[in-house]
């Protein structure tokens, strides 16, 4: 082979690589536009959502049907649901995604609150029989799971649903999902490390998350001070009695 031919492969080899990196910093550029079209779209639609949920608010608490309140109404919902929209956008803790309070499915957050209020009331029966019979059953402890949502809606909803459940309480969440949840009795414990209520969030939200029970030991030094401190204060109100 000659050295003119050498060149000429050489600069053709060349060229291929190029066009290999333009085409896939091309590809990356467009999924950075298409994600930020998407966020646009997204805060527009959170934005009227918003604006709609408070111009219906504004009607049910005014009754007025005057064409002037009417528009007078609708400005001032569209202006802070201009205003309040980028308040209600968090991101993701692991993703770095953006999320918004009203992005949910309406139809899988009503079957969760539905499924959540038996929950309670099941808790609530059970809770006061112990209170009211059998109080050798009390046995405070404190449980840890890891359950890494990424939207911090969800890590909210799960918080609060263990609060709102009768003799369960939620002491800590840390940054890599790990929660401290004081349980009344070990079978409240055991029932809530059984991992459905977080699978019935994770559903809710549509994620996928790695839900595992967690041991003293593999718990961080400064979440086991804080459940310390939690424990030390009810042992010495019982104590107090």
């Amino acid at each position: 082979m000659s050295q003119r031919q050498l060149l000429s492969t050489s600069y053709i080899g060349k060229q291929a690589t190029d066009n290999v990196y333009l085409t896939g910093n091309q590809k990356l550029l467009n999924a950075d536009l298409r994600q930020e079209s998407e966020l646009k779209q997204n805060r527009l639609l959170n934005t009227i959502v918003l604006a709609a949920v408070l111009m219906a608010l504004w009607f049910i608490m005014s009754q007025k049907t005057e064409p002037k309140f009417l528009i007078l109404g609708a400005a001032s919902s569209i202006l802070i649901a201009a205003f309040c929209s980028r308040i209600l956008i968090m991101k993701g803790a692991v993703s770095g995604r953006e999320y918004s309070l009203l992005s949910f499915n309406p139809f899988k957050m009503a079957a969760y609150f539905c499924w959540l209020l038996v929950q309670v009331i099941k808790s609530a029966l059970y809770v006061s029989r112990i209170v009211l019979s059998d109080r050798s059953l009390v046995e405070p402890s404190i449980a840890w799971f890891r359950a890494d949502y990424d939207s911090p809606f969800a890590r909210a909803l799960l918080a609060n649903s263990i609060t709102l459940t009768p003799g369960t309480i939620t002491i800590d969440i840390t940054d890599d999902g790990i929660y401290s949840v004081h349980a009344l009795t070990n079978e409240l414990r055991e029932g809530l490390l059984d991992g459905s209520m977080q699978a019935r969030v994770a559903k809710t939200f549509g994620e996928e998350i790695e839900f595992r029970a967690l041991s003293a030991e593999e718990i961080p030094e400064t979440a086991r001070i804080e459940t310390d401190i939690v424990t030390n204060r009810y042992i010495g109100r019982r104590k107090a009695r």
